[in-house]
């Protein structure tokens, strides 16, 4: 636990670091009601506590129960708050019939990077008008999948716990106080109607995260960054994929991690700007 609380500290005094090194004193950040944002939000109130503001911001589609639980943790937590609904623009989104197929059951995720890139600018609108900074919110564990909406819920300014995977942001919750609620909710992005992490991903952060270390060790002793990589590097793949396998992970499940994981390291990179002669 001790090691623990000494990185709280030291993410603490990095937020304040970069938040002032970057000419703001103020911060916003988005809260759903699952756990990775409790974690932020409960981070940045230690470092900036009446200097933020949180934003709550539900879809057409969002579980009632999610935007209670945000509710009651900023509450619980002497949180500023705005409740900001984004249905409308949800709604116009899914009648865009002239333009774009019609959203039917395997389109799902259209709405979600929409509502994704709707939260956003709302965030980034209000970081705008009262000069603050957006804080994100993604964990290692997503970044690695490339689970996240670029310009969406992959957009912030700084991210306090990009280098926690999904299993150790609990442990960060437990060690600041966060109900136990929060810490055992199924992870959700509550983006549209019944949706889950683990539906989208087809496993458990807990059978997840292991796969996830096991890479990034890989990758260091080979001197390889993930960012550099793609699903062209065939060669790359299959030497990471056998040696996967050979630690003990099932063929079907590496395969289908490496597989999205390869194909989403785009979104990681800052965008290409070509050359020219």
């Amino acid at each position: 636990m001790q090691n623990i609380f000494s990185h709280i500290d030291s993410i603490q005094k990095q937020l304040a670091a970069e938040v002032r090194n970057r000419g703001f004193d103020k911060v916003v950040v988005g809260l759903s009601g699952g756990i990775d944002s409790a974690v932020v939000v409960k981070l940045c109130a230690n470092v900036f506590a009446h200097n933020l503001h949180a934003l709550l911001l539900p879809t057409a589609s969002s579980n009632l129960t999610h935007l209670q639980d945000a509710i009651t943790f900023a509450k619980d937590n002497n949180i500023t708050y705005t409740i900001t609904s984004i249905a409308k623009f949800d709604e116009l989104f899914r009648q865009q019939h002239a333009l774009y197929p019609p959203l039917d059951s395997h389109q799902k995720m259209r709405i979600g990077n929409f509502c994704a890139r709707m939260r956003m600018i709302h965030l980034y609108d209000f970081a705008a008008t009262h000069n603050a900074l957006v804080i994100g919110t993604s964990n290692k564990s997503e970044i690695m999948l490339g689970y996240g909406t670029l310009y969406g819920d992959l957009a912030c300014a700084i991210n306090p716990i990009g280098n926690f995977y999904k299993t150790q942001i609990f442990a960060l919750a437990k060690a600041l106080g966060i109900s136990q609620h929060l810490i055992d909710k199924k992870p959700s992005a509550d983006l549209f109607e019944n949706q889950s992490d683990e539906g989208d991903l087809g496993y458990s952060y807990a059978k997840i995260d292991p796969f996830l270390q096991a890479l990034q060790t890989l990758l260091a002793t080979k001197n390889l960054q993930l960012t550099n990589l793609s699903l062209a590097d065939k060669s790359i793949l299959a030497t990471l994929r056998d040696s996967l396998i050979a630690q003990g992970f099932e063929s079907a499940f590496t395969d289908s991690l490496l597989h999205r994981i390869f194909m989403n390291t785009f979104k990681a990179k800052m965008p290409t700007i070509l050359t020219y002669q």
